[in-house]
Formats: C-alpha cells, structure tokens, sequence
C-alpha cells in the first residue's frame, strides 16, 4: 500500500510564507491574505513569469525552505503515524517543485526530520505517473484531486479552494486520521 501525501498545504504553509516574503522584498503589502494558489491575485507582478522568477529564483529559498509547517506539530503526527504503519505501507512524499525549490524543500523537510520512504518531485505533466504508483493520494493540491483515478482512495484536506471537490474523505488536518491502516474508518468516526 502506498500512501503519497503533497507537502503544500497538508504539511508546509507556503501560502503564508509566499506573503511574508513578497511584502519584505517589495516593501508593500498583499492586496489581501493569500489564501489560495492563485498567487497573481495577490500581487502586483505584471504576469505569470515574473511570479515564476520571483518564486524561483529571487526568493526560492526563504519561501519553500523557511515556510513553517501548517499547524504546530504535525509533521511530527505524520512521523508517528509513519512508525505505526504496517510494514507492506509506504510512505512517499510529493511536491511539485522546479529548479531551486528542490533544494529549498529538501531542507524544509530535514529541518522538520520528515521520515518517508520517497520524496518525489513532480511535473503537473506527470500527476497520472505519481497516481498509477498510489494507493490513497492525502492531498489539497485541485490538479492532483481532479486527475483521481476510480480506483484509487483521495483524502482532501479541506481548504477554501478545493472544498466543492469530490473525494474518499475530507477532513481539516492530517492530525484527523490515528492510523493509515484504517485511515477511512477510524477518520469517519471521528468527524
């Protein structure tokens, strides 16, 4: 059984960090709180390729390096979580990342001491690829749930910008589910 989670939004809060950083480097704020991918809502960049050089290049590191995880502990819920499991699971984490935002989020993960059997960095091209090799997708990313498989399981972690979404489960944080083992039976009572 293999258990793929997205880093983005269910462990890292980059859409947070991604304000803080714009407001430092261009002394002004967001037009208001980042709370979706959608980025160039928010800001003032003229188009799509100056936010990419602006992600990564000119501030890579301080956003997907020095995010804060999206609550307090939960990558240390994932890592006990990850120590329960059975020994026929894997757990593999995934980001959709280019250039400098690999290295960026290696460190993030070390800093937090992520354990995982994989860490794989995804193109938006190949999200089938990454689904064929996946049991349950744990996920808030809109591309990966729309791309869901029939016979797959889909957890949404639920945000403002994927909650219309259909999946397996929904719940607000990773903390939800106490084993993957039973992640659907044991969440579904909880909630």
């Amino acid at each position: 059984m293999i258990i793929s989670i997205t880093i983005n939004g269910v462990l890292r809060d980059i859409l947070s960090k991604f304000e803080e950083v714009y407001e430092k480097y261009y002394d002004t704020k967001v037009l208001s709180s980042v709370v979706t991918p959608n980025l160039l809502e928010y800001v003032d960049f003229k188009d799509e390729e100056e936010l990419i050089d602006f992600l990564y290049n000119d501030a890579t590191m301080e956003i997907f390096g020095q995010a804060r995880e999206v609550e307090n502990n939960v990558i240390s819920y994932l890592i006990d979580l990850y120590k329960e499991m059975p020994s026929n699971y894997k757990l593999r984490i995934v980001s959709d990342e280019l250039g400098k935002s690999k290295p960026a989020t290696l460190w993030f993960l070390a800093k937090y001491g992520v354990v995982c059997d994989e860490i794989i960095f995804y193109h938006k091209n190949n999200i089938k690829d990454i689904w064929e090799t996946t049991d349950i997708f744990i996920t808030t990313d809109t591309k990966i749930i729309e791309t869901k498989p029939k016979n797959k399981k889909l957890i949404i972690i639920d945000k403002c910008y994927n909650s219309d979404m259909v999946s397996d489960l929904r719940i607000n944080s990773i903390k939800k589910i106490t084993s993957f083992e039973n992640a659907f039976e044991e969440t579904i009572a909880i909630e």
